[in-house]
């Protein structure tokens, strides 16, 4: 701990000197490490300290922190990112049982002043982040729970050159408490107390993602989607994936039975989009949700909307060039395909449709989701296209089911709750 210690120091003098011309570091450096905690409200309580990284681990670890709460505990979140203090600060700004700080970049003196204010009884670290100072206090004044652990292959080969530092850190949690067999073995690679690791299902499978009220719906539908037809939505598309439905939906539209709508990875692929859609259908067959959407998605629908049987005339194809309504889509679809699994991107969440009870159509490259597509697939919960002939099979197959089971089976959050008081 002195040669961490020592050596952090010396990389102190260089970020400083950096700093003074690099304003962006300075406010970076300035509101981790001095940060006011003198007016945090529940200093003199008992409270559980939640560290997290960016908003992602605090997406993971929310459902955690409310079963926390309703256990009537106060919890003190960290967060590294300043997307992550904003994400937690929204949720729970109001909340008189949550504070919110920055984490000090694991600096000795204030992670000591961290534990000196407040009567920190649990830490619970969120996935893997190793910082020396703040394990070492936390085992020395209250106890250390590690949740959601994980740790890839190569991370663990950068480890096990420092192997020394890391068993001895590591070995200060309570309890270690991994998403899965593998990430167990690479642990006990490190030198880790076996009796300290436990393997439960990572916390996504918690999550519970907002739903549209009915109203917005209604929106939707008298706006952009067709609820005369079955609409098929393609999420996070990639590039190469768009040509592929496209002509799977020429196929198969013979009758005029669906609806597609394209939601990109990347808004600034709407342009090639766009000609991909022309080289197979008129300009009149589709249009951008931008140019469609001139109706405000939340809000109450006023007496001249109600009045207006219809806005707009619904296209074959809707591409959409905004962010932040997938969920939406996914919610309206009856069929959701889900994009960077038919070219070898590794795929995205399949978690989303999955939870609004659709049966996500995905391709062959899902080697970033493989563990949540085996755990589907146990279920028969997901369907597996390679072409476009696989793609109209499974879109002509009628076959309904209940995915909400799917996380019955594999939220474990309870699971994981008990094992914190578990003495």
């Amino acid at each position: 701990m002195l040669v961490y210690n020592f050596l952090r120091y010396l990389l102190y003098i260089a970020i400083f000197f950096v700093s003074f011309f690099y304003k962006r570091l300075s406010r970076f450096i300035k509101k981790r490490l001095f940060q006011n905690i003198e007016n945090k409200n529940f200093s003199s309580r008992d409270v559980i300290l939640a560290h997290m990284s960016s908003v992602g681990e605090f997406n993971l670890s929310k459902e955690l922190i409310e079963e926390l709460l309703r256990k009537g505990e106060r919890v003190l979140i960290s967060v590294m990112t300043d997307t992550g203090y904003n994400a937690v600060k929204k949720a729970y700004d109001s909340n008189e049982n949550v504070e919110i700080i920055y984490f000090p970049l694991d600096d000795l003196f204030s992670i000591k002043r961290i534990f000196e204010k407040f009567n920190i009884k649990k830490v619970i670290i969120i996935e893997t982040e190793i910082w020396p100072n703040l394990y070492y206090f936390a085992q020395k004044k209250s106890q250390l729970y590690i949740v959601n652990g994980r740790l890839t292959e190569k991370k663990m080969k950068s480890y096990l050159k420092m192997k020394f530092l890391v068993k001895k850190v590591l070995n200060s949690a309570k309890r270690i408490m991994v998403q899965s067999k593998e990430d167990k073995g690479r642990y006990l690679r490190l030198g880790i107390d076996e009796n300290k690791i436990k393997v439960y299902k990572n916390l996504k499978y918690s999550i519970k993602y907002e739903k549209i009220s009915d109203e917005k719906k209604e929106k939707y539908y008298r706006n952009c989607v067709n609820r005369d037809k079955k609409i098929i939505v393609c999420g996070s598309t990639r590039p190469g994936e768009e040509k592929i439905w496209l002509e799977a939906f020429s196929a198969i539209n013979k009758n005029d039975e669906y609806q597609l709508v394209i939601v990109p990875r990347h808004l600034e692929r709407v342009q090639e989009i766009e000609g991909e859609i022309k080289r197979l259908f008129s300009e009149n067959d589709y249009e951008l949700f931008s140019q469609i959407q001139n109706f405000e998605l939340e809000g109450n629908i006023d007496s001249r909307d109600k009045n207006e049987k219809k806005i707009f005339e619904k296209k074959k194809i809707v591409l959409v060039d905004k962010m932040g309504v997938l969920r939406d889509f996914y919610q309206l679809a009856d069929y959701v395909f889900v994009g960077g699994t038919l070219v070898n991107i590794g795929g995205h969440s399949i978690l989303e449709p999955l939870y609004y009870n659709k049966v996500p159509i995905i391709g062959k490259y899902y080697q970033n989701i493989e563990e949540i597509v085996n755990e589907a697939q146990k279920m028969n919960y997901v369907k597996i296209v390679e072409n476009e002939d696989d793609i109209i099979e499974s879109i002509k197959s009628e076959e309904i089911l209940d995915t909400s089971k799917f996380f019955a089976k594999n939220n474990e959050l309870e699971k994981i709750v008990e094992e914190l008081y578990c003495d």
